[in-house]
């Protein structure tokens, strides 16, 4: 069993991700608020000394402002250097006119004067020995006579209100960060929960409990299952058609060495005979292991993922080969293949199967053999390979005689009449079909079908006649 690290759990991975995301946007959200409640609190604290400034030009217009006592129901301007401190000066020379009577040092110069050309409210940050203070000035004409009126306010309960804020924000956020990571903890038990069902299902299966995967999945798992049961039944399929061989194989060779031992005890017949009948039934023992042998090959190989031959490279070698091979009959091979076209077959078996019903269309042909292949568009995509020839064609009736295992037409001719046989078995363990009927050009046509493999772009077109 292969060592679980804690690294590669998804589980771990997720409440990762979600923890790590989570509390970055909390931080970006706590950075943001608390930069907005303290712009706020500020504009506020600003707006209320402006009342200050507005009020106090007032009451310096209307006359009621005596020496140091203006009408302000704040009594903190009344006690000296608490902070509070409002001034009457001229703008010209900074001299103060009238002030507040908690004002008992100058106060520093504001980083940028109000001017009698603006006119406008402004408020800066003074420091006040170990304090800081909010100012608002402006200046104000009357009857042609320009005043700067300043007003200030330490930023002590400014300040406090801003950090109580901020504590209840983190506080806030902080609970509602361990409220996330609960959430995301049961949320990832819950989601991950039918993979252990998955898993569970499988050990079903593998401790022979249960032949396929079942049970009720989430539609993103459920691709996964569907793949997992088409791997279990094509593997107990090539496991069937390995029995299935097996005692093909143990019943075909019932018959040649139950001869074998005749003629072996036989003492009456002929030894030459007897060892002639020996021989042809060792051959013929010899054939079947071959066939079956190569059958449980294919039985093995043929659903391997990602099996796929370009049928080019096996097609043009072997039209070049026959040609050579029937040189001495003149006979024209002419192969139009699309070098995009790919099989999902073991190269082998395609070279087997083609070079079968090549080899039977020259030996039969006076003088024209023509290979071709087509993609067909059906619900499962695959690949039409036929292969045309001149020669004297076979009847209905002879055609259902060739496909059988071991039946041939022409005694005189050497071969097994298993070629046929061999590459009717090649397109069944693959799903295919094998199908006889007549030529254009006169002979037979055979057509294999055989399932497409996703097709590539060639680098160059190869797609031309050819004649040896």
């Amino acid at each position: 069993m292969a060592r679980a690290d804690v690294t590669h759990s998804l589980a771990f991975r997720l409440g990762l991700l979600g923890a790590g995301g989570s509390l970055v946007a909390l931080a970006i959200a706590g950075v943001v608020m608390a930069t907005l409640q303290r712009a706020g609190a500020e504009r506020a604290f600003d707006e209320r000394l402006a009342v200050f400034v507005t009020q106090l030009f007032a009451d310096y217009a209307n006359g009621r402002v005596a020496d140091d006592t203006a009408h302000f129901a704040n009594p903190a301007f009344e006690q000296p250097g608490s902070g509070w401190f409002w001034i009457i000066a001229d703008p010209a020379t900074n001299v103060p006119l009238l002030a507040s009577r908690s004002v008992f040092d100058p106060l520093p110069a504001s980083p940028r004067p109000a001017s009698a050309q603006d006119g406008a409210m402004q408020t800066h940050r003074l420091p006040f020995g170990t304090q800081r203070l909010r100012l608002a000035e402006r200046v104000f004409t009357l009857n042609d006579q320009s005043v700067l009126i300043r007003v200030t306010a330490p930023t002590v309960g400014l300040e406090r209100e801003i950090e109580r804020f901020r504590l209840a924000l983190m506080a806030t956020l902080g609970t509602m960060w361990f409220s996330l990571l609960v959430l995301a903890f049961l949320q990832i038990r819950i989601g991950l929960q039918p993979l252990k069902a998955v898993q569970d299902a499988v050990s079903d299966v593998r401790e022979g409990r249960s032949q396929r995967v079942e049970g009720r999945f989430p539609s993103e798992v459920s691709p996964l299952i569907d793949e997992l049961n088409a791997l279990i039944a094509s593997n107990a399929e090539i496991i069937e058609r390995g029995r299935h061989h097996v005692g093909n194989l143990a019943h075909a060779l019932k018959t040649p060495l139950a001869v074998i031992l005749n003629a072996s005890s036989d003492r009456r017949e002929d030894p030459e005979a007897s060892l002639s009948r020996i021989q042809t039934e060792a051959r013929a023992i010899d054939d079947r292991v071959r066939l079956y042998l190569d059958r449980a090959q294919r039985a093995a190989v043929q659903s391997v993922a990602g099996q796929a031959t370009q049928l080019t490279e096996v097609a043009e070698p072997l039209v070049r080969v026959m040609g050579k091979l029937n040189r001495d009959k003149d006979l024209a091979i002419e192969a139009a293949i699309d070098p995009s076209l790919r099989v999902r077959v073991e190269r082998h078996d395609l070279e087997e199967a083609l070079g079968n019903l090549l080899e039977n269309a020259c030996r039969h042909a006076s003088g024209k053999v023509q290979l071709s292949a087509e993609a067909q568009a059906d619900r499962t995509p695959m690949i039409r390979i036929c292969i045309d020839d001149d020669g004297p064609g076979l009847t209905p009736d002879q055609r259902s005689i060739v496909l059988k295992r071991g039946e041939r037409l022409d005694q005189a001719q050497p071969g097994s009449g298993l070629g046929l046989a061999i590459v009717q078995e090649i397109a069944n363990l693959y799903a295919g079909t094998l199908n006889l009927s007549d030529s254009p050009l006169g002979g037979l046509k055979v057509c294999l079908t055989l399932p497409a493999a996703a097709a590539v772009t060639p680098k160059s077109s190869r797609k031309r006649p050819r004649r040896p």
